[in-house]
């Protein structure tokens, strides 16, 4: 006898795992921190001398998978993007047409004009709606539900039923894994859950297969494959870091940003140059990881980021090149002027620096935002080769405002004081340029 665990929303069974859990899927959903341990729960609630057993289950909510997915770049716009340039070859007519008594191999034109006619995106995603609502609350398709049952009408849905019905499709919701991958098909299942919807993968009876089924379903949120970020210095690794551990904790195992120093005092050289360097490195390698550089919103990051895109035309989809966002406050944020008078100036791609997005606790004394100060002028050819003139700025006050986060992320962690969310909505609209970098086009 074999041991089953399932990943599941309401009624829904995702994926389910005979003996051991797929690291590689489990991952897709679950990070190490949404790992639930219980001792001493009973096996019968009405029998207490039954004993206990411990349960092990991963937990996370839809609307974390979802963040998840979409940060490993499985994400509803690259999903659109590939059923609309492949829907031919995508989806999967042959549980249908063996319904209807149809040869697929044999009509594959008669096919073509019939998916042309029949099927698209927006019909596509009615269908899919109203198949996974019914399973939220019912129950898979595949083990029960009836045409009628279901409200079955369009022939988009009619393709999906009956590929979820026929135990023999090589494809998942009637979509071919060759052409759109599964983890896709996952994201836009979860749209149509509530986002408060729990998540759960119980897995406490893989115990009864093996002494090793526990200890490997443990690790199987370990070793995820990262995306790696380059930054400009070591005070952006720290900001980000901290930042993402308190906003997005579910998707810290995601993303690496690259060390400047290590345990052996070893030391890495910081600044745009050595960006560029490591991320030509990178890219001369040809490894498959994700990988991200993100400069500051100044004159010099701009340039950087202009450099790159000038020097190497196509960048491999696995990179992404990127500026910190702009942010409205930034149109007219104080400026010293050559008078010395404060004056409000647009700093985008001038002098926003990361201590820009910090909160304004931070970044304010005596009420009013630490000044900018104009450096030097910078002629800049743009990633369609026109020249700009841009002067790089930067914040005054520069140590006071570290030493500042400091002692705010010591408190936080100590337990001293509040991680306020609100107060660090640039630096969220910062972390979402990285964390979703490879759910839209470069």
């Amino acid at each position: 006898m074999s041991e089953y665990a399932d990943i599941v929303i309401g009624n829904l069974s995702l994926h389910w795992f005979r003996n051991y859990l797929d690291s590689k899927i489990v991952s897709l959903f679950f990070s190490k921190n949404d790992l639930i341990v219980v001792n001493n729960c009973n096996i019968d609630d009405d029998d207490k001398d039954a004993g206990t057993y411990t349960k092990y289950m991963y937990r996370t909510t839809v609307r974390r998978a979802k963040e998840r997915l979409d940060a490993q770049g499985f994400g509803l716009n690259n999903f659109e993007k590939i059923f609309n340039d492949e829907m031919v070859q995508a989806v999967d007519y042959s549980s249908f047409l063996y319904h209807l008594q149809g040869d697929y191999d044999e009509e594959d034109k008669n096919n073509e004009i019939r998916i042309k006619k029949n099927v698209s995106l927006k019909k596509w995603k009615n269908a899919m709606k109203k198949i996974v609502s019914y399973e939220l609350a019912n129950g898979n398709i595949q083990f029960g539900g009836t045409l009628s049952e279901v409200n079955i009408t369009t022939e988009c849905d009619k393709v999906i039923f009956y590929s979820l019905k026929d135990e023999d499709s090589e494809s998942f919701y009637a979509l071919n894994p060759e052409i759109i991958n599964y983890k896709y098909v996952y994201r836009l299942i979860l749209e149509y859950c509530a986002n408060d919807m729990e998540i759960i993968l119980d897995f406490s009876n893989l115990d009864n297969w093996a002494d090793d089924c526990i200890p490997k379903a443990l690790a199987a949120t370990e070793n995820v494959s990262k995306t790696i970020v380059l930054v400009e210095g070591s005070s952006d690794k720290d900001i980000l870091e901290f930042t993402m551990s308190q906003l997005y904790p579910h998707l810290s195992d995601l993303f690496y940003f690259m060390d400047f120093s290590d345990e052996s005092g070893g030391k890495r050289d910081g600044g745009t140059s050595y960006v560029i360097k490591n991320l030509k490195t990178f890219y001369f390698s040809k490894i498959r990881a994700n990988f991200i550089a993100i400069f500051d919103n100044d004159a010099e990051g701009y340039s950087s980021k202009c450099s790159l895109l000038n020097e190497i035309k196509n960048w491999p989809e696995n990179f992404r090149i990127l500026l910190y966002p702009e942010i409205t406050m930034f149109h007219k944020y104080p400026t010293i002027a050559p008078n010395g008078k404060i004056v409000p100036d647009d700093i985008n791609k001038k002098a926003a620096s990361i201590e820009l997005y910090l909160p304004d606790s931070i970044i304010k004394t005596g009420g009013n935002y630490y000044p900018i100060e104009w450096e030097s002028r910078k002629r800049i050819r743009n990633k369609n080769n026109v020249e700009e003139a841009l002067y790089q700025g930067v914040i005054s006050y520069k140590d006071d405002i570290k030493h500042k986060f400091h002692e705010m992320r010591n408190k936080i962690e100590r337990g001293d004081e509040v991680f306020k969310t609100e107060e660090w909505k640039n630096m969220k609209k910062l972390l979402e340029t990285i964390v979703f970098a490879f759910n839209n086009e470069q």
